[in-house]
């Protein structure tokens, strides 16, 4: 296999250009470059898969690694340019769907586009707050508070479904890890727009909630999958400890290029 790489400081990105068959052969050798280059600070990967041949198991292998070793960093690999044939193996192994920092896109260049640090300046155009009691029976009535919010923006409905299954997971893990045992606590949503992005900020009041300890390390569990969603449904997820106990969670979507002023 030959494999060239590029840098992207600013997103703290690396692309592999990889050419040939991604085996057993190869894989081992792979993952110690993989790791060579996380390790120097690249917390987000393409594999640019253009020019890629064949992947068998081995090569899923690799890649339900490199989702473990990227979560911790709250990094994320993007498969791109993949061909049909390969394509077709990462479709069969239903891995992407529950592999919360692996995404595909049709070329490098939108792969890297991903990676494009959010400003965090910019006037708000508004904001909207609302709080539930820490009661799963709340959650239904919440999340499509949320969804009818971010629906006055340009977002088209497959991004809103996103939203809401995003602030859906966040809000159940504030019932569920974040909130005191009596269920009394109220958990604050925030929902704010600027031209370029809605953020959405959940906060519980809890013993705290790190975004790691509920996930299972089989990416195939029944649950503890909820983090997975967020990371991949979103463009930006951030877990903050509060002073006296709690956490903040902040969801960061993109909103459409040509988006109205």
């Amino acid at each position: 296999m030959d494999l060239d790489m590029d840098r992207h400081e600013e997103q703290r990105a690396c692309v592999l250009h990889l050419a040939g068959d991604i085996d057993v052969a190869v894989v081992p050798d792979l993952r110690g470059t993989l790791d060579q280059v996380i390790e120097t600070g690249c917390e987000n990967i393409v594999l640019d898969l253009a020019d890629v041949t064949y992947a068998d198991s081995s090569a899923l292998g690799l890649l339900v690694w490199l989702d473990h070793r990227l979560q911790p960093r709250d990094g994320k690999a993007i498969l791109a340019g993949a061909n049909e044939d390969v394509a077709r193996i990462f479709e069969l192994s239903g891995l992407l769907s529950v592999a919360g920092c692996l995404e595909e896109r049709e070329d490098v260049e939108s792969a890297v586009a991903c990676f494009d640090v959010i400003p965090t300046g910019a006037t708000a155009e508004w904001s909207q707050t609302l709080d539930m009691p820490a009661d799963v029976g709340a959650l239904a009535g919440v999340r499509q508070q949320v969804h009818d919010m971010v629906g006055t923006l340009d977002f088209g409905e497959s991004a809103l479904f996103d939203i809401k299954v995003a602030v859906g997971e966040a809000l159940a893990n504030a019932i569920r890890h974040g909130s005191p045992s009596d269920g009394q606590a109220a958990i604050h949503v925030a929902v704010t727009a600027y031209p370029d992005r809605v953020v959405l900020q959940v906060i519980d009041s809890g013993s705290g909630f790190d975004g790691d300890h509920v996930c299972s390390d089989d990416l195939y569990a029944v649950g503890g999958r909820g983090v997975m969603f967020m990371r991949a449904l979103m463009d930006q997820v951030c877990f903050s400890p509060l002073e006296g106990g709690g956490t903040e969670v902040t969801l960061v979507k993109r909103r459409p290029v040509g988006a109205p002023e």
